[in-house]
Formats: structure tokens, C-alpha cells, sequence
């Protein structure tokens, strides 16, 4: 009775080990599913989905079902009768260990005898530890392939080299405005079009601040106009060199230079138009602006006084 007792506790620990293995197998392709699934949405809406949490779905998911299974109750009872089903002894291992009389030692030798005669099956993997393989690649190529927002930038080192030059340069002026660190910010988590908008939109306000400093108090404004201009020239530079097209002028910047062309009417004289100077006056213009001389062009286009 004690060598069948010692069988049937080795078969106990295989079981349970295999049952264990199973359910880890089985949970891993469900949380690789899961993460395919979260993945793909991430990819394609353009949100952040870390990978941290992915990991952690992909590790504790098996883990604690495994040792939820292990810890299952699985009595030597439980196992004769189940290795009585698998191995079709018509319940002699269970008759076995619930027998009691003077016939216990003849049953548990037949039990014994039919135990050692019978062909323990090769365990079979579930469905799902044969489709974990195929998730896994799945999930391998999601986070491979970069998302369609940012197809053909992923990975490139130019960009992301001049990203973040250009995202320390920003930052150092996020004490002045809020719009450099959402500018720098853009650029570290790989949004450059995103990036360049807002450098845009800063380069509109920041002329029009310009124009409207007194002389020789816009020393500060210049500073950062030049590095919106800066940033934003190698930012398109980079996306030129990459392919990615770069969109039109985001509507507050249209909004801006609508507004700003009402002023200058059909038919207006431009000498009428406050700090505007006449066309004799070129030469006092560049002297006299509190701006860049080689901005004095774009200005003249800009309220309609040059070509």
C-alpha cells in the first residue's frame, strides 16, 4: 500500500505540474492578445501606451494563474480517480486507496501491477500555448513597425538628434513661454509636425510683439523670435530631408495674418497706416526698426509695401 501511495504521489506532482504549465501557457496568449489589441489602438490613435505595463500583463498574468492552479486542492484521491480515467483502469487505483479489509493488500497489488502495465499519454499542449508563438510575433512586430503619425521618423537619428538639440534649446526659454516647453515637449515624444505648428504660431506672435515694441526694447522679443526661427527651420529641414510633408499654417496663425491683412484696405494709401514709413524713407526704415534689418523685406510684404 505504501509503494502505491508513494506512485500515486509522484503522478500527483506531474499532474499538477502540468496543469500549472497549462494555465500559464493559456494566460500568456490571452494578455498577448490583450496587448496586441492595446497596441494596435495605441498605434493607430495615436496615443502612448508604455511598455512597462504591457511587460507587466505579459509577466503576472501566467505567473499568478500558474500558482493559482498549483495551489488547487488535488488530493491522492483526486489522482487515483483521475489517472483511473485517463488510463481506463476501471477505478482500481480508487478502490485501492479507499479499500479496507483483508483483501487490501491483494487489490492494491492488482492496482499496482495495472498501473505499472498501463502507457501514461505525452502531454499535449492547449490550443493556446500552440497560437502563443504566432501572438508573440504579432505583438513583436506592433512594436517594431512605427505608427502611421509618425511613418518614416521612427528611429531616424538625424531627427532625433536634431529633436533633442533643439528641444534643450527651448527649454531654455520656457521660463519666458509656456509655448517653448510645449514646443520642447513636442519633440522629445517624437511630434515634430506638432512641434513645428506651435514654433510657427510663436514665430506669428512674436513678430507682431515686435512691431509693437517701443525702439530698443525688443532686444528680448528678438532673442526668441530668432530661435523659433532657428528651431523651425531645421525641424522642416529634417522632415524636407525625411519626405514628410509638412501642412499648411495651423488656423490661429491663418486667423492672425487675416486679421492683420484687414488693416491694409484696397485702395488704402500705406503712408496712412500707422508705423509704416513712406516709400522715400527705405533707408530710415532699416535704421529705425527695433527688428533684424534682413526682416525689413518680409515686412514690407507683409503689410503690402514691397514685392
Amino acid at each position: 500500500m505504501d509503494d502505491l501511495l508513494h506512485k500515486l504521489s509522484t503522478h500527483r506532482r506531474r499532474i499538477r505540474a502540468a496543469r500549472a504549465a497549462d494555465s500559464a501557457l493559456r494566460w500568456a496568449f490571452y494578455a498577448s492578445v490583450a496587448a496586441c489589441i492595446g497596441f494596435a489602438v495605441s498605434k493607430f490613435a495615436g496615443l502612448s501606451l508604455p511598455l512597462s505595463l504591457a511587460a507587466a500583463l505579459l509577466g503576472a498574468a501566467p505567473v499568478a494563474m500558474a500558482i493559482r492552479e498549483w495551489t488547487r486542492a488535488f488530493t491522492i484521491r483526486d489522482c487515483a480517480v483521475h489517472l483511473d480515467r485517463q488510463l481506463q483502469l476501471e477505478e482500481r487505483l480508487s478502490t485501492a486507496i479507499e479499500g479496507a479489509g483483508p483483501l487490501t493488500p491483494l487489490i492494491a497489488a492488482d492496482a499496482m501491477g495495472a498501473l505499472a502495465r498501463a502507457a501514461v499519454p505525452p502531454h499535449r499542449l492547449p490550443r493556446e500555448g500552440r497560437l502563443l508563438p504566432g501572438s508573440l510575433l504579432i505583438l513583436a512586430a506592433l512594436l517594431a513597425i512605427p505608427s502611421p503619425r509618425r511613418l518614416g521618423a521612427q528611429g531616424d537619428p538625424a531627427l532625433e538628434a536634431v529633436s533633442l538639440e533643439e528641444s534643450r534649446k527651448l527649454e531654455s526659454l520656457a521660463q519666458v513661454d509656456v509655448r517653448f516647453q510645449d514646443a520642447a515637449e513636442a519633440l522629445k515624444e517624437g511630434r515634430p509636425e506638432e512641434a513645428l505648428a506651435i514654433l510657427e504660431d510663436l514665430r506669428a506672435r512674436l513678430a507682431e510683439k515686435l512691431l509693437e515694441a517701443a525702439a530698443g526694447a525688443g532686444a528680448e522679443t528678438q532673442k526668441q523670435l530668432d530661435q523659433a526661427a532657428s528651431s523651425s527651420a531645421a525641424i522642416a529641414a529634417e522632415l524636407a530631408r525625411l519626405g514628410r510633408t509638412v501642412h499648411a499654417p495651423i488656423p490661429a496663425l491663418a486667423q492672425a495674418k487675416l486679421e492683420r491683412q484687414k488693416i491694409v484696405e484696397p485702395g488704402a494709401d500705406p503712408a496712412a497706416i500707422p508705423g509704416l514709413p513712406s516709400a522715400g524713407t527705405s533707408s530710415a526704415f532699416s535704421e529705425g526698426a527695433p527688428w533684424n534689418p534682413r526682416y525689413d523685406p518680409v515686412i514690407r510684404r507683409y503689410f503690402g509695401r514691397g514685392p
